[in-house]
Order: structure tokens, then sequence, then C-alpha cells
């Protein structure tokens, strides 16, 4: 089952300034990036089904 775009950030949450600059050169921070996007776009497809892609 598909975990929630709130699941995936949790793990990658803190207040630690070092470990978000080591993540963010990381290519996991860029796929989990497309991850997020892609669950936004999802719920705003929902959300406004009647509009064509």
């Amino acid at each position: 089952m598909a975990r929630s775009a709130m699941e995936i950030t949790e793990e990658f949450l803190s207040d630690d300034p070092k470990k978000w600059g080591k993540l963010a050169s990381d290519i996991t921070y860029r796929r989990l990036e497309l991850l997020l996007l892609r669950e936004i776009l999802i719920k705003l497809k929902r959300l406004n089904p009647g509009n064509p892609d």
C-alpha cells in the first residue's frame, strides 16, 4: 500500500540544519521531491475531476 505524503516526510523532519544540508545533496532527496509533487498532483486532480489534462 502506498504511503501518504505525510508519512513519507515524517522521517525527514529535523531541526538539525546539517542533516538538511546533507539531505539536499542526496539523490534520495530529489526522489522524495518528485514523489511529493506526484502526490500533490494526484490530490489536485481528485479535487477537480472535470478539468481535462
